[in-house]
């Protein structure tokens, strides 16, 4: 089963910051920090998820939704559109 753990922390400075790590039969499938600012790729774990998938994105803002958990407002690179993405479809640049 795919799990994802999401870790907020807020530096002095007073910037934001996410630990992600990412599970499937308890075995860490990656583990990483996103701040705002980055550049990240929309990759779900899910094969059938195909929304935003391989698109290039620069982190905005974080939000705690009651229902959705974390979710990240991004910035497309590809069109320069805003819009909404789950954290756990979130991968680093490889």
């Amino acid at each position: 089963m795919f799990y994802c753990e999401v870790k907020k922390t807020i530096l002095s400075s007073g910037t934001e910051k996410l630990k992600v790590k990412k599970l499937y039969n308890n075995k860490t499938l990656s583990q990483f920090t996103i701040s705002i600012g980055d550049e990240l790729v929309v990759k779900p774990y899910n094969k059938l998820k195909l929304k935003h998938r391989d698109r290039r994105v620069q982190i905005l803002k974080f939000t705690n939704h009651s229902r959705l958990g974390f979710r990240a407002r991004v910035k497309f690179l590809d069109n320069n559109k805003l819009g909404f993405v789950e954290i756990d479809d979130l991968e680093e640049l490889t």
